[in-house]
């Protein structure tokens, strides 16, 4: 079997795996960003929203992050996944997910700042192209999305030292991240063109929305390619 064919196979199956919670969150999504766009009670709502990002600066994507990608999904799993019974490994996971997600927000927070930086804080196309060419094609599968892979198989291995040699190996980029990578360009893709879309202070609580889903699926095929599913 090809690498892509066993990445898009193992999408599909964390896709399905995930539908109800992903239609949940997706939906959230559509009707933020319909209301953002015909709303104005919703633009004046953000406003304040965007207000307190610009004054607590990188501490609002950690927070927002540790919360979402670390607190949500385990909710949803609960929720969805284990008839409503919280079990001690869900706090386990959520206390050795959040921080690391934590950082991960604050390092996104600063590729979207640099992306103004760089490209101006428009939202016409050719802006928006530029930016999800920067954020997909370098910053994902090069920094974050193997910082990520890094973690959890750190953690997944309690901490310890044997973790090491799963990481810094040939095999880790082609092995870890290639999957992770297509089912990350199918998922964010589409949903970095919408954060682009918003005005800068917006971008990081839009893409919180879409980080959720994401973690249910990145979830799943860390079970695909451990071969726990």
């Amino acid at each position: 079997m090809s690498h892509l064919h066993r990445a898009l196979r193992m999408t599909a199956t964390a896709v399905r795996a995930n539908f109800l919670p992903g239609l949940l969150l997706q939906g959230l999504l559509l009707a933020f960003f319909v209301a953002y766009v015909t709303h104005e009670g919703t633009r004046a709502f953000l406003e304040n929203i965007a207000h307190i990002k610009e004054e607590s600066g990188y501490l609002f994507a950690f927070v927002c992050y540790a919360v979402t990608a670390g607190l949500l999904p385990e909710i949803l799993r609960i929720a969805f996944f284990q008839s409503g019974r919280p079990t001690r490994r869900n706090l386990w996971l959520f206390l050795t997910a959040a921080p690391a997600w934590g950082c991960m927000g604050m390092l996104v927070d600063l590729l979207y700042r640099c992306q103004t930086g760089w490209f101006g804080a428009g939202n016409d196309l050719v802006t928006i192209l530029q930016k999800v060419a920067v954020d997909q094609l370098l910053y994902a599968p090069f920094i974050g999305n193997p910082l990520v892979i890094a973690w959890f198989i750190w953690r997944d291995e309690r901490f310890r030292m044997s973790a090491w040699p799963k990481i810094f190996n040939p095999g880790f980029f082609l092995d870890r991240v290639y999957p992770v990578q297509v089912s990350s360009w199918i998922v964010w893709i589409p949903g970095v063109m919408v954060v682009y879309f918003m005005p800068p202070l917006l971008q990081v609580p839009v893409a919180v929305f879409i980080q959720t889903f994401w973690v249910l699926i990145f979830t799943t095929l860390g079970q695909e390619v451990d071969g726990t599913r």
